[in-house]
């Protein structure tokens, strides 16, 4: 951890008794992970914690330790806010009211490289894999001993957003830090089972109707999931992960994915994909999301045509001045 960023962090976690940590808006397992991770961490310090997502954990992570505690609408008085894996203030959704929280001093820890500093303090290091990484990181530097159910929670985090160790800014730190957990007794084996081998039978079924809508053009391969695709499957619209986007960039033919989920607030939750040396997160900022160069995402308005062609037109664009460059 930076010397600058300590001298900041450290005195605001101490002085705080009742803090409030949030995580993004359609959870996947680095931000689930590093959120309980975090929240356990703080409660061995005798800290009251409350943790949120404005959407429910994803069945896959329901392994983990402590994911029942975790509310969509978190009440009460806090002294601190602390906010992982959220590139910025509307990532948080729902579960961050302004008229509530907006005094509150904020811890910002991220490691997207499209993250907007919107904290007091911000701690956003992209060179990390993972946020689950600086989280590990930050319970070190509090001194607090990590058991065996906080390293599962971190090694998941690290798992999920490397692929199992598969995405090209996984680093021999990342490895070592897996190393470490692996000793305080996470379970690789049950992780890789749970979060990358195992699917609900409705989430099958979800995937094989929106294979269904499956298109290509210009290597840009897609698929949409409407809401009568949800209801008729059982899935949840918190549920879904990247998982079907990064099942449809294995295809030889395409450089970048897309799924088009429909919501139910007139908007289209996109999720994309893309192959070593192609960035997505440049398009994903335009549209006013982020993430990763190879794993992105946005929140479009409109209906799912509207918002496709809106995406798939900067997508165009985006992949169109890379290959110029090259």
């Amino acid at each position: 951890m930076d010397i600058a960023v300590r001298r900041e962090i450290l005195p605001l976690v101490r002085r705080a008794q009742r803090v409030l940590i949030i995580a993004h808006i359609a959870p996947d397992g680095d931000c689930i992970g590093s959120l309980l991770a975090l929240g356990q961490a703080l409660r061995e310090l005798g800290k009251q914690v409350v943790l949120a997502c404005a959407d429910q954990v994803p069945p896959q992570y329901s392994f983990l330790p402590g994911h029942e505690v975790i509310t969509r609408c978190p009440a009460g008085s806090f002294q601190l806010l602390m906010s992982v894996d959220c590139s910025d203030i509307q990532r948080m959704g729902p579960a961050y009211r302004p008229a509530a929280f907006a005094h509150l001093p904020v811890i910002n820890i991220d490691h997207h490289m499209t993250n907007v500093l919107f904290g007091t303090v911000n701690w956003v290091d992209t060179r990390s894999a993972s946020t689950a990484e600086l989280i590990y990181d930050l319970i070190e530097e509090m001194a607090v001993p990590i058991s065996a159910d906080v390293a599962l929670c971190l090694l998941t985090g690290i798992v999920t957003d490397t692929r199992c160790f598969r995405t090209s800014n996984t680093t021999t730190r990342t490895m070592r830090v897996a190393t470490r957990l692996m000793e305080a007794g996470a379970s690789l084996d049950l992780i890789t089972e749970q979060v990358l081998n195992r699917r609900p039978l409705g989430m099958i079924r979800l995937w094989g109707e929106a294979l269904k809508t499956l298109r290509l053009r210009n290597r840009v391969i897609w698929v949409d999931i409407t809401q009568a695709m949800l209801e008729q499957t059982g899935v949840e619209e918190g549920d879904l992960s990247g998982g079907l986007s990064s099942f449809l960039v294995a295809a030889h033919e395409a450089d970048v994915s897309a799924v088009f989920t429909e919501t139910t607030r007139n908007e289209v939750e996109v999720s994309l994909r893309s192959v070593p040396g192609v960035d997505v997160s440049e398009a994903a900022v335009q549209l006013g999301g982020g993430g990763h160069p190879q794993a992105s995402g946005c929140t479009v308005g409109g209906t799912l045509q509207e918002a496709r062609q809106r995406v798939l037109a900067v997508l165009d664009l985006s992949l169109a001045r890379q290959r110029a460059r090259k």
